[in-house]
C-alpha cells in the first residue's frame, strides 16, 4: 500500500515496462495552455519572446518540433487528449456548453450539461480514469471545456467549462485568475507529495481577451500582439512557480512534465475561421509540446518527425506503468484502448522519422461561399493536403496542396500543378481512413485522387 491507495494496477503494468516493483510511480503534471502558438515560446526560436521557464523545460527534456492537434477546436482537442482518439472516433466534434451555446458553427446548438453521459460521445475510456483507478491522486484546475462538473475521476476539481474571464473581478483591479489557479495547483502538490499524483493544470490564457497584468507586457512594447505574448510570459512565470513547488517537495526528478496547448491561432484571414482557429493551416494546427522526465527521457532533444496530442494518453500511462484494459480484458476484441504509441518509447528507440502522415480533422466556424464543410488534411514531412466536403452543392471543390519546404506560410496552392503529389497523399489518407472507419476521409480521398 502506498499512501491511501493500493497500486496493484500500477505495479501490474510496471513489471511489463521494466519499472521496479518497489519503485514509487512518477507524478505527472500536465500543463495545458489555450490557443498558444509555437512562436510564443522562446525554445522554438521563431521570434524573440521571454519564456525562461518553458525554455528550461525544453533544455532539460524533449521539444517536439512538429506536434499537431487532431482538431483545432478546444472541446474536440481536449477529448482527443483524454481518449487518444481522433475526433470522429470519440464523436465530440464541436464545443459543448451547459446552457445558451449560441449559434456559432463550432458549437453544438443544444445545451449539453454532461458529455460523459451523452451516448453520442465515447469519453469514458480516458487516461485520467485509468490513473485514478490505479491509485493516483488526481486533480483538474482551470478550463475544462468538457462540461461544467467533475465527471467523477478527479479527487479535486476546481474548474469551469469555458468563457470564465481571466480576472477574478474588475480587470487590473482584482486578482489574475491564472495566478490564483497556479496557487491551487501548488497546494495540491504540497498536499499529495507523499503519494503519486496527477495534476491537470489547465490555463484559459493566452485565449483572448489578452489582458495580463501590465508588468508582463514590458518585453513586447510596440508589438501588435503584446497582450497575447505577455499572457504567455505570465504563464511561463506560473510554470516556474509550479516547478519550484515540485523541487521543494523533493519530487521534481520523479515527475513527468507535459506542456502543450489544444491548438494555436492564426493572425491571418484564413478561410473557415472567425477566431483564428478551426483550420488545418500550420499556425493553427502545429503546436508546442515539451516533455521532461529525466529517468526515461534525454536532455535537450529536438524531435523532428510528426506527433499528435493523441500521443499524450499512452505516454502518460507508460510513464506511470498503468495498463489500460477495457472490461477487464487485456487484449479486447476492439483493439487497444489507446491505439497511439508512447512518445517515451519512440524517443528511446530514436525513431525520429516521418513513417506515417499526421491526419487532421476540422469543422469550420465560418462558411465558404455560403457553405460549411467537414475538412481532412494530410501532413507529411514536406507537404500538406487539405480537402473539404461541403454541405451544399457542389459537394466537393478543389482542395489545397502546399510544399512546406519552400512555402512555410502556405500561400501558394499547388493543387492544379502537382496532381501526382495530390494523388499520392490522397492514397495515404484513404488507407488511414479505411483503417480508422472514417467515412468522410475515404470519400474525400477518393475524390481528390480523381
Amino acid at each position: 500500500m502506498i499512501g491511501r491507495r493500493s497500486f496493484l494496477g500500477v505495479l501490474g503494468g510496471a513489471a511489463a515496462c521494466g519499472q521496479s516493483m518497489t519503485e514509487r510511480p512518477p507524478n505527472v503534471v500536465f500543463l495545458l495552455f489555450d490557443k498558444c502558438r509555437t512562436d510564443a515560446i522562446g525554445a522554438y526560436g521563431e521570434r524573440k519572446v521571454h519564456t525562461p521557464n518553458l525554455d528550461a523545460l525544453a533544455k532539460e527534456g524533449v521539444r517536439f518540433q512538429n506536434c499537431f492537434t487532431p482538431q483545432a477546436l478546444c472541446g474536440p482537442a481536449r477529448a482527443s487528449i483524454l481518449t487518444g482518439l481522433h475526433p470522429h472516433a470519440h464523436g465530440l466534434r464541436r464545443n459543448v456548453y451547459p446552457t445558451n451555446p449560441g449559434n456559432m458553427n463550432s458549437n453544438y446548438p443544444e445545451a449539453i450539461p454532461d458529455p460523459f453521459r451523452d451516448k453520442r460521445f465515447k469519453l469514458w475510456d480516458n487516461f485520467v480514469f485509468y490513473l485514478s483507478n490505479a491509485g493516483y491522486a488526481t486533480a483538474h484546475i482551470g478550463k475544462w471545456h468538457l462540461g461544467p462538473g467533475n465527471p467523477g475521476f478527479y479527487d479535486y476539481f476546481k474548474s469551469f467549462n469555458s468563457t470564465l474571464r481571466h480576472w477574478i473581478g474588475e480587470p487590473h483591479q482584482s486578482r489574475y485568475r491564472p495566478d490564483v489557479h497556479t496557487e491551487l495547483g501548488i497546494q495540491f502538490i504540497q498536499q499529495h507529495a507523499h503519494e503519486p499524483f496527477f495534476l491537470y493544470q489547465s490555463y484559459y490564457a493566452p485565449h483572448e481577451p489578452s489582458d495580463p497584468p501590465k508588468q508582463w507586457l514590458e518585453h513586447y512594447r510596440g508589438d501588435e500582439h503584446a497582450g497575447y505574448y505577455g499572457s504567455v510570459t505570465n504563464l511561463d512565470w506560473n510554470v516556474g512557480r509550479i516547478v519550484e513547488a515540485l523541487k521543494k517537495a523533493n519530487v521534481w526528478d520523479n515527475t513527468l512534465i507535459v506542456m502543450t496547448t489544444e491548438h494555436g491561432r492564426s493572425w491571418d484571414a484564413r478561410p473557415g475561421t472567425l477566431e483564428g482557429i478551426c483550420t488545418s493551416y500550420e499556425e493553427t494546427s502545429r503546436i508546442p509540446l515539451l516533455l521532461r522526465y529525466p529517468k526515461r527521457l534525454p536532455q535537450g532533444k529536438v524531435w523532428q518527425s510528426g506527433v499528435t496530442l493523441m500521443d499524450i494518453a499512452p505516454t502518460i500511462l507508460d510513464a506511470a506503468g498503468v495498463q489500460a484494459v477495457r472490461g477487464g480484458i487485456v487484449e479486447p476484441p476492439l483493439g487497444p484502448v489507446f491505439p497511439r504509441q508512447s512518445l517515451i518509447e519512440r524517443v528511446k528507440r530514436n525513431e525520429d522519422r516521418w513513417t506515417e502522415p499526421v491526419i487532421l480533422e476540422n469543422i469550420p466556424q465560418a462558411a465558404m461561399d455560403g457553405s460549411y464543410f467537414d475538412e481532412r488534411a494530410v501532413r507529411t514531412e514536406h507537404h500538406k493536403l487539405i480537402l473539404r466536403k461541403f454541405d451544399a452543392r457542389p459537394d466537393m471543390r478543389a482542395g489545397e496542396l502546399y510544399d512546406l519546404r519552400v512555402d512555410k506560410e502556405e500561400k501558394r496552392n499547388l493543387w492544379s500543378s502537382q496532381r501526382e503529389t495530390v494523388r499520392q497523399l490522397s492514397r495515404q489518407l484513404e488507407q488511414w481512413a479505411q483503417a480508422q472507419k472514417d467515412e468522410v476521409g475515404v470519400e474525400l480521398a477518393r475524390y481528390a485522387a480523381g
